[in-house]
């Protein structure tokens, strides 16, 4: 599984291999934070391999949250909160940065926008945000807060199928990442390649009941 993981993700960059995306700085904070994602979910199978699951669903929190960042920015920042994160870092541009969006009210400003052709996020796309949040965002927390979670599976250990889900829906969340770079190239080619990462490496993505019951 983690030997089929690495092959997707290196699909995806290939597939994304010397294209350029639109200069704005909406779609270049966009593809920004789409990259922070895969560097998450690479992170994310190094601690698989190294049976550190507990840490690893630590980052598929952070990993959701870059992609989640990443669709707001595309699809419902204001030029005023783009600017926030596209500025170089200093203390000031730190401080303006610390009032940006939670996770919620990201997905609301998503939810918003969905519905309005050329101009929001496809409806599709943040059907399956808003389900992967409701399944999976308590327990992430309890990982990431220090709950009741990490500490029963510490001490009764870390299933296997648990560990293969978890690779798995991050997995699920690459795909998702891969598809929102495609959308940034403008390239209807690379679109059209992307959406064939699923079919082409089902066997390393959460189940296609359960992507259908998101979609």
């Amino acid at each position: 599984m983690l030997a089929r993981s690495q092959q997707m993700h290196g699909h995806i960059l290939e597939l994304l291999n010397g294209v350029g995306f639109h200069g704005a700085p909406r779609s270049q904070v966009a593809a920004g934070m789409c990259m922070v994602a895969l560097e998450h979910a690479e992170g994310l199978r190094s601690l698989i391999a190294l049976t550190l699951a507990n840490s690893a669903v630590g980052l598929m929190r952070v990993q959701f949250e870059a992609l989640v960042r990443a669709a707001w920015v595309l699809y419902a920042a204001s030029e005023t909160a783009v600017v926030k994160l596209s500025s170089p870092l200093t203390l000031d541009s730190e401080k303006a940065a610390r009032n940006l969006p939670g996770v919620s009210e990201m997905l609301e400003a998503l939810r918003k926008g969905t519905g309005n052709p050329g101009e929001g996020m496809p409806t599709g796309a943040y059907e399956m945000f808003a389900h992967f949040k409701d399944v999976t965002w308590s327990a992430m927390n309890s990982f990431v807060h220090g709950g009741i979670h990490p500490l029963r599976r510490l001490e009764e250990g870390f299933p296997l199928p648990l560990a293969l889900q978890i690779l798995r829906n991050s997995n699920g969340l690459v795909t998702m990442t891969g598809m929102l770079l495609a959308v940034l190239t403008s390239n209807s080619l690379i679109a059209s390649a992307m959406s064939r990462v699923q079919p082409d490496f089902s066997d390393c993505l959460p189940d296609l009941q359960e992507r259908r019951s998101a979609a």
